[in-house]
C-alpha cells in the first residue's frame, strides 16, 4: 500500500496509537516503453499523520540513476516535510528540502535556502520523482475542495500544479478486474501528467516524463494493464490538443495578404524588399513587390510595414512526447517537426491530430526509432537479426512514419537490412552512428543522415578530410544539435540563463532540470554531463568546414529548450561562420529537402504550404532577431506567439536577447 485514503487512514489509527508500518509496494518504471527500473514505496502510519518514503533505482541506457525521496504529511493529507535528492535524468539533479514550522516553510534546492509563508494551498515536488507520491497529491486535492490550483515548492511565483479528475475506468490486470480513478496533473513536471488511483485511493500508474522523454510507472501487480492505461492517457492528451485549437483563434486565416515587409524568401537570391505574401486557403497564392503582385478587389490586408517574413522553421530532431511542444514551437517560429524517438502510440496520435486540423501545432513528420539488443539499449523496438529489421521498416511504414532512426547498439548487417528495405519503401534513414560500424562504414550500410556531430577528428588531417569529403560526395545530411551540446557541456560556472535566455521564461519545472546540470558541485562531479556528447566549444569549428565542403547542414535540437533552442541552433550556425541566409536556409529549405519536402515548403514561393515567420527586425543584419516573432503562419492559419506561449506553460515575451557564445577552448 502506498498511499492511505481517509477512511483506511482512520481504521488504521483506531487500532492503536503506535506507528504502523504498511507493506512496501514496488513500481515498475518504462522509459519508452523499456523497462529501466523500480521505485520502492514504504508508509508509515501514524495518529498524526503519515509517512511516505521511496527509493528509486533505474538504468538508462547504461546509466545508473537513484532517487531517494521522503514525504510527512497531517492526518488531512496537509505536507509538513519533504526531501528528494539523486538524479532523475543523466543530467537532472535533484536536492531539494522543504520544512514547515508553524506558517513558514524553509525551502531548499540545490544548495540554495529561504523562507516563504505557506501557501493556502501547496504540495512539494521536484523532478517526477517520487511517482509514489502523486496519489498524496490527489488525496491532498480531493480532501481540500479540489482547488483550482495548487503552489508547487520548490517553485517561481508562477509555479501552480493543476489536478483535474477526467473519470472512472475499469482495466483488466492478469486474472482481476481494477477500477481505477484517472486525473490529469499538470505542473509537477512540464505539462500534463495522467494518474490513476485505485478505490482507495492507493497509487496505480502514472504516464508521464523523465525530463522530456516519454515514462510510465506502474504498480507492480498492474503491469499488463499498461497498454490500456497509455491508451487512455493518449485519448485525452487528444482532447486537450484539440481545446487548444478550440480556444486560440487565429488572429487571420483563409485569404488575406501580409503586404510591406521584406521577404526573405529561402532562395538564393536577394530579400524582396516592401514585398506581399498572399496567403490563400492554407497555401501561398502570390509572392513579390508590393508595386508588382495584383491583388483581386476585397482582400484582407495586414499591413506589417518594417517587419521581415522567413519561411516557417523546422526542428529536425525533435522529441515531442507531449502535447505542450506543439504552442511551444509555433511560438519561436518552428513551423514544422521531425520527432526522433518516442512511442509510436502517441506520436501517430499526435500528428493525425495536427494533420486533421483538430489539434494546433506544427505539421509533425516522423522517424522511426530501432535499436539492438543489449542492457545499455534505448526503447523496445529492437532488431536482433536483419529480417528483423526489415519487419520493423514494414511497420513503421505502414504507421505512416516517413523515416527511420537507428541508435547505438544496431549491428552491421542488420543496419543494411534496415538500411535497404527503408530505401525500398523511400524512407530515409537516419539517426545514431551505430557503435558497432563507426561513421564511414555506417554511411556506405546506407545511413542518409546523420544525428549529431559524428565527425571527430580536426579538419586538416587526412582521415578526416577523405571522410568529410565522403560526406559530401554521398550528399549525407548532418544536424549537429549544437545548442544542445552548448547547453549540457558549459562550464561549472556558467548559468543555464547566459548560455540560452529563453530558460528565464520556461515553466520552473523545466527550467530547474536544466539549471542543475552543472551549479551544485556536490551532486555535479567534474566529468561532462553527458560524456557521449560533443559540447559546442569545439563544435563551430568542424560545422564550419562541413558546410564549406558541401556536406548538408539542418538544424535540429534534441528537444532541449522548447522552440528556443532551434533559435540558439540558428544563432550558433552564424557564430560558427555561416552567413544569417545559409543559418537560415539549415532551418527551412535545406531541412525540408532532407525531408523530401521541397516541393511543399521551407521557402515562401508560389503554391507552397503558407508556413511563415513574421519578424520585427532583420535577421540578415542580426540573425538574433529571429527571436523576434511578431507574428507565425501555420498553414495558412496566422497566431500572436504570447498566448501559444502562455498555451505551453511558458512566460511570453516578444523578444529574448541572443544565447552567450563560449570560447573556443
Amino acid at each position: 500500500m502506498i498511499l492511505v485514503s481517509a477512511t483506511v487512514f482512520a481504521s488504521l489509527c483506531s487500532a492503536g496509537s503506535g506507528a504502523q508500518g504498511l507493506a512496501p509496494a514496488r513500481i515498475q518504471l518504462f522509459l519508452i516503453e523499456r523497462p529501466v527500473g523500480i521505485e520502492r514505496a514504504t508508509t508509515v502510519v501514524a495518529p498524526e499523520g503519515h509517512t511516505l518514503t521511496t527509493e528509486m533505482e533505474l538504468v538508462d541506457r547504461g546509466t545508473r540513476l537513484q532517487l531517494t525521496a521522503s514525504l510527512s504529511v497531517l492526518a488531512d493529507g496537509t505536507p509538513r516535510h519533504f526531501k528528494a535528492a539523486g538524479k532523475s535524468y543523466r543530467f537532472v539533479n535533484v536536492d531539494a528540502e522543504i520544512t514547515v514550522t508553524g506558517q513558514t516553510a524553509r525551502v531548499t534546492s540545490m544548495g540554495e535556502s529561504t523562507d516563504v509563508a505557506v501557501p493556502a494551498a501547496w504540495f512539494p515536488a521536484r523532478s517526477w520523482a517520487p511517482v509514489a507520491a502523486r496519489a498524496s497529491l490527489i488525496d491532498y486535492w480531493e480532501r481540500h475542495g479540489r482547488p483550482a490550483g495548487i503552489a508547487l515548492l520548490p517553485g517561481d511565483a508562477d509555479s501552480r500544479i493543476q489536478v483535474t479528475f477526467r473519470g472512472d475506468e475499469t482495466v483488466q490486470a492478469g486474472s482481476k478486474t481494477v477500477k481505477l480513478r484517472r486525473y490529469s496533473v499538470d505542473g509537477v513536471v512540464w505539462g500534463r501528467e495522467t494518474v490513476w488511483v485505485d478505490a482507495r485511493g492507493e497509487f496505480a500508474a502514472l504516464v508521464s516524463r523523465i525530463h522530456i522523454l516519454p515514462f510510465e510507472a506502474v504498480r507492480e501487480d498492474l503491469v499488463t494493464a499498461l497498454p490500456a492505461l497509455q491508451a487512455s492517457s493518449v485519448r485525452d492528451r487528444m482532447a486537450d490538443l484539440s481545446g487548444f485549437a478550440s480556444t486560440m483563434a487565429p488572429t487571420a486565416s483563409g485569404v488575406y495578404v501580409l503586404s510591406g515587409a521584406r521577404v526573405i524568401t529561402g532562395e538564393n537570391v536577394p530579400p524582396i524588399e516592401d514585398g506581399v505574401v498572399w496567403v490563400r486557403n492554407g497555401r501561398i497564392a502570390g509572392v513579390g513587390p508590393r508595386s508588382r503582385v495584383t491583388l483581386p478587389p476585397g482582400i484582407r490586408v495586414i499591413d506589417v510595414s518594417g517587419a521581415t517574413i522567413i519561411p516557417g522553421l523546422i526542428d529536425m530532431h525533435a522529441h515531442a512526447s507531449q502535447i505542450e511542444w506543439a504552442p511551444a514551437y509555433l511560438a519561436a517560429g518552428v513551423t514544422t517537426i521531425r520527432d526522433m524517438g518516442g512511442e509510436s502510440l502517441f506520436l501517430s496520435a499526435f500528428r493525425n491530430e495536427v494533420a486533421s486540423g483538430r489539434g494546433l501545432g506544427p505539421r509533425i513528420e516522423l522517424a522511426g526509432l530501432v535499436d539492438g539488443p543489449g542492457d545499455g539499449g534505448f526503447g523496445t523496438v529492437v532488431a536482433s537479426t536483419a529480417a528483423e529489421g526489415r519487419a520493423i521498416v514494414d511497420r513503421y511504414h505502414a504507421l505512416g512514419f516517413s523515416q527511420m532512426k537507428l541508435y547505438s547498439l544496431v549491428q552491421p548487417d542488420v543496419a543494411a537490412a534496415i538500411a535497404a528495405r527503408a530505401h525500398e519503401l523511400k524512407m530515409p534513414v537516419t539517426g545514431h552512428v551505430p557503435t558497432a560500424l563507426g561513421l564511414e562504414a555506417a554511411v556506405l550500410a546506407g545511413m542518409d543522415q546523420v544525428a549529431h556531430q559524428p565527425v571527430r577528428g580536426q579538419p586538416g588531417t587526412p582521415d578526416t578530410d577523405r571522410i568529410i569529403a565522403m560526406l559530401a560526395e554521398r550528399h549525407t545530411v548532418i544536424d549537429p544539435t549544437q545548442a544542445w551540446g552548448e547547453l549540457l557541456g558549459r562550464p561549472r560556472d556558467v548559468r543555464a540563463e547566459t548560455i540560452e535566455p529563453g530558460i528565464a521564461n520556461a515553466p520552473y519545472a523545466l527550467a530547474a532540470n536544466y539549471r542543475s546540470v552543472l551549479n551544485n558541485p556536490r551532486l555535479a562531479p567534474a566529468a561532462p554531463a553527458v560524456p557521449a556528447r560533443d559540447p559546442a566549444p569545439r563544435g563551430p569549428h568542424i560545422l564550419k568546414t562541413l558546410h564549406d565542403k558541401g556536406v548538408l547542414i539542418v538544424a535540429g535540437t534534441d528537444g532541449a529548450l522548447p522552440g528556443y533552442s532551434l533559435l540558439r541552433e540558428v544563432e550558433l550556425y552564424v557564430q560558427a561562420g555561416l552567413t544569417p541566409l545559409q543559418a537560415i536556409q539549415a532551418a527551412t529549405s535545406v531541412s525540408a529537402r532532407a525531408l523530401g519536402l521541397g516541393a511543399e515548403l521551407g521557402t515562401i514561393s508560389l503554391g507552397k504550404r503558407a508556413d511563415l515567420v513574421v519578424l520585427d527586425a532583420d535577421p540578415l543584419a542580426d540573425i538574433s532577431a529571429i527571436r523576434r516573432s511578431r507574428f507565425v503562419v501555420t498553414n495558412g492559419r496566422m497566431y500572436e506567439p504570447a498566448p501559444l506561449w502562455r498555451l505551453a506553460g511558458f512566460r511570453p515575451l516578444t523578444s529574448t536577447p541572443p544565447g552567450r557564445m563560449l570560447p573556443v577552448r
